[in-house]
């Protein structure tokens, strides 16, 4: 068996090795976003890094390896200044006062079949308007009228594809215009709120075809439809793409995010559970994946990450909303050739 003192040289040499690829990783990534496989995953997992970071720092500055100390403390200030925003206070939005809608998407997973699991998951926050992904249409037939019966019978207004397994509901008018499987299974619609009419698209980019393909088909619904629409948009979903993703700063160059804008600490959605030989076990969230973005006629009030995930292996996610209370900017204010100046 190796002695202390021989196994020091290679936790040494190992240290510098993680620690220099973390660090490269995180320096080269805003030039490459997610082109190299070291800096797509550093900026995936980036706060996590922290738990190998901070004890790696302080064990090679106790043994004087100042330099691999200081390796690894550079990595650790580029990770505390990129998510040091998310634990700031935000100030209040400009909203109009009155009307404002709460926004709920939730990924119900498709082996979740507990129709009143997921319904009492949806119930507690009592949303306005809810974006559900993996849905079959049992379980979303189910859902809708859990929900009809704990309003009191109320109208219950909805919106479903049963080709992406997704659906819209809402307690106001909502009206579907289409689907478009290759530009990350959106499903489209119109809701008739108080405020006026709100162009409403519910995505889910799958995993298969890798971040390049979600990328390419995000970028194009930005360009040919949300970014066309003349009144107030929301964008949400389950994007498989963390906050850190190339996809999401480009779609966060175009639209709002409401975490970014009034949430607070990382929101981590998924996994909520992992599926097993024997069933689901519950997990600890590692990223967050589930988003709501928004235009700039709107402003959010408040946005949080749900605890109780209603049996799916995704938290879901909740918005306040309201119009904004200056002259509305309209979603074009943000430049057309935004979300499409990063181009892989």
């Amino acid at each position: 068996m190796a002695s202390r003192a021989e196994m020091r040289p290679v936790l040494v040499m190992a240290g510098w090795l993680l620690g220099s690829t973390i660090l490269a990783g995180l320096a080269l990534r805003p030039a490459f976003g997610d082109a190299f496989l070291v800096t797509r995953y550093t900026g995936y997992v980036m706060p996590w890094l922290l738990a190998v970071l901070v004890p790696g720092a302080a064990a090679a500055w106790l043994t004087h390896h100042r330099a691999l100390a200081a390796v690894a403390a550079a990595s650790i200030a580029i990770i505390t200044a990129a998510h040091a925003p998310l634990f700031r206070s935000k100030p209040a939005p400009p909203a109009s006062s009155g009307f404002s809608l709460r926004v709920m998407s939730y990924n119900t997973w498709s082996r979740n079949l507990d129709v009143q699991r997921i319904a009492r998951a949806i119930e507690r926050q009592r949303p306005d308007l809810l974006l559900v992904q993996e849905i079959r249409p049992k379980i979303f037939a189910g859902v809708v009228e859990a929900l009809r019966e704990a309003s009191g019978g109320a109208e219950v207004h909805v919106a479903y594809d049963p080709q992406l397994l997704q659906g819209i509901v809402s307690r106001y008018p909502v009206e579907a215009s289409g689907s478009m499987r290759t530009k990350g299974k959106a499903q489209r619609a119109v809701l008739r709120s108080p405020a006026g009419p709100i162009a409403i698209y519910n995505v889910h980019p799958l995993r298969r075809g890798g971040w390049h393909d979600r990328y390419s088909q995000i970028e194009a619904l930005l360009q040919e439809d949300v970014l066309r629409e003349t009144g107030p948009v929301i964008l949400g979903g389950d994007f498989n793409a963390p906050d850190r993703s190339q996809l999401y700063g480009m779609v966060t160059r175009a639209l709002h995010s409401a975490h970014d804008d009034r949430g607070f600490g990382f929101g981590f959605t998924y996994p909520a559970h992992v599926w097993l030989p024997f069933g689901a076990v519950p997990a600890v969230p590692l990223v967050r994946i589930d988003h709501i973005f928004f235009s700039e006629a709107l402003v959010a009030i408040r946005a949080e990450t749900l605890d109780d995930s209603g049996g799916s292996d995704h938290r879901p996610v909740l918005a306040e909303l309201a119009p904004r209370a200056a002259e509305p900017q309209g979603v074009t204010g943000r430049a057309l050739g935004a979300a499409a100046r990063r181009r892989p």
